[in-house]
């Protein structure tokens, strides 16, 4: 399914964060200096949640792009960054579809594995947390993801737990790596039971070409009162719907 509008609700009448937007939390933190880049570069954090990560990103200068399937965590996002005057730009779509190339990206997917038949009923708490019965549900499509939103030079940074399945996660990093791409943790943090990890995935030198799948995402720009430039360009993946909404300043 491709992205959907979502609209937003009128200034006059805000509403507070959804229960279902995931907080930060430890796998937050541990990506969090990866979000700390030079002014200028291009940057996507798929399934933003709380939108740490991307607003301390566009807080740097780079040219940030955040997606999710959530319609409040967006929401919340995209007024958060209109009050702070961030050039960032928001799009419901599923993963990174309808996009075109970054310099970063960055991802912390669902990852608890969960039986068939145990998943919540909560679409948004099951967007974040449900990685399917081997934590890699997301991980798996990522990784082919990937090569198509990568510019040359480019690298994914990706969460990971020792909660996931370590004989897929071996076998899926094994096929990245034939691929021609370049894998190595750059930080971990210890927790009780669970080893949290985040990999730099760089850009296999050839990336399988892929058709175009048809789908279209919706975008919502926060532009900077002073006219900083901001804002994605061009595509791999179906052409996005090109008409987006730029706020000045505070919402």
């Amino acid at each position: 399914m491709g992205a959907r509008t979502f609209r937003d609700r009128p200034p006059h009448r805000p509403a507070p964060p959804s229960a279902a937007i995931y907080p930060p939390r430890e796998d937050t933190f541990l990506l969090l200096p990866f979000a700390r880049v030079p002014a200028g570069i291009r940057l996507l954090e798929i399934g933003t949640g709380n939108g740490l990560l991307a607003l301390t990103a566009a807080r740097a200068g780079a040219r940030v792009v955040a997606t999710d399937r959530n319609r409040e965590a967006l929401r919340e996002l995209l007024r958060t960054a209109r009050a702070g005057g961030l050039p960032l730009e928001v799009v419901r779509t599923d993963l990174a579809r309808g996009l075109g190339r970054f310099d970063r990206i960055l991802v912390n997917p669902p990852y608890l594995p969960t039986p068939r038949g145990f998943e919540d009923p909560d679409p948004p708490l099951r967007w974040a947390l449900d990685g399917g019965p081997d934590g890699l549900r997301l991980t798996r499509r990522l990784l082919g993801a990937f090569p198509r939103h990568l510019r040359p030079g480019g690298a994914a940074y990706l969460l990971g737990s020792s909660l996931q399945d370590p004989a897929g996660t071996a076998r899926l990093l094994a096929r990245w790596r034939r691929a021609g791409g370049r894998c190595r943790i750059v930080a971990h943090r210890e927790l009780p039971g669970e080893r949290l990890t985040v990999r730099r995935l760089d850009r296999p030198a050839r990336p399988r070409a892929g058709g175009r799948r048809r789908g279209r995402s919706r975008r919502r720009t926060a532009a900077p009162a002073r006219g900083r430039p901001g804002g994605p360009g061009g595509g791999s993946s179906p052409g996005p719907d090109r008409r987006s909404r730029r706020a000045r300043g505070a919402a």
